[in-house]
C-alpha cells in the first residue's frame, strides 16, 4: 500500500536475489517523486542531496 505525502509515493518492493543456486527475497522501500519535492517534505532524510536548480548554475545577467 502506497502512502502518499505531497504526491510522493512511498512503497516497498520485493527483489530476488540468486545465492548458492536458491533465490532470495529482499524488500526495499522505493520512494518516487521529483528531487525538489523530495527534500521539501523530507529535508532532514535527504539532507546529504545537494539539489541545484539552472539559476544556480549559471551566471548572473546582470554581472557581464
Amino acid at each position: 500500500m502506497a502512502e502518499k505525502v505531497w504526491g510522493i509515493k512511498i512503497y516497498t518492493k520485493t527483489r530476488f536475489e540468486k545465492s548458492n543456486g536458491k533465490y532470495i527475497s529482499k524488500m526495499y522501500g522505493v520512494i518516487e517523486a521529483p528531487v525538489t519535492k523530495m527534500i521539501k517534505a523530507y529535508p532532514s532524510e535527504f539532507k546529504f542531496m545537494r539539489h541545484q536548480t539552472m539559476r544556480d548554475q549559471r551566471p548572473s545577467k546582470g554581472k557581464k
